[in-house]
């Protein structure tokens, strides 16, 4: 796998992470709302999708793919509605999402240090 190709691919996991981050936000700002239904965004298993090889594939067709990945927000099933916003589940999933948004930065900040150092042939 290239190296832009890892970097696309983590670049739209820092898209919907950012979604994920604002969604998790917005619950729990309206956690004491008792009509409120938390919602999730799920993004991974569409760019899992995007991002694996099929036959005749180029380079620039599974970049395209992977740009085409929008996350995708959705309501939890019935049951779960019905319990309402629960902070400590949230506060999971917030520190989650903030700890797989800092690897990402740091492993594209890597990337585009190899590529500076490619370009300079240092």
């Amino acid at each position: 796998m290239s190296i832009d190709l890892v970097a696309a691919i983590a670049a739209k996991a820092l898209d919907g992470l950012f979604e994920r981050q604002a969604a998790i936000a917005h619950n729990v700002a309206n956690a004491n709302s008792d009509s409120f239904t938390p919602v999730r965004v799920s993004f991974e298993d569409a760019l899992r999708q995007a991002a694996e090889p099929r036959a005749g594939d180029t380079s620039s067709s599974i970049l395209e793919r992977i740009g085409n990945v929008a996350p995708r927000i959705e309501t939890p099933p019935l049951a779960d509605v019905f319990d309402g916003v629960k902070l400590d589940r949230e506060i999971t999933a917030a520190s989650e999402t903030a700890a797989r948004y800092a690897m990402l930065t740091g492993m594209l900040d890597r990337t585009l240090q190899i590529k500076m150092l490619a370009i300079k042939g240092a």
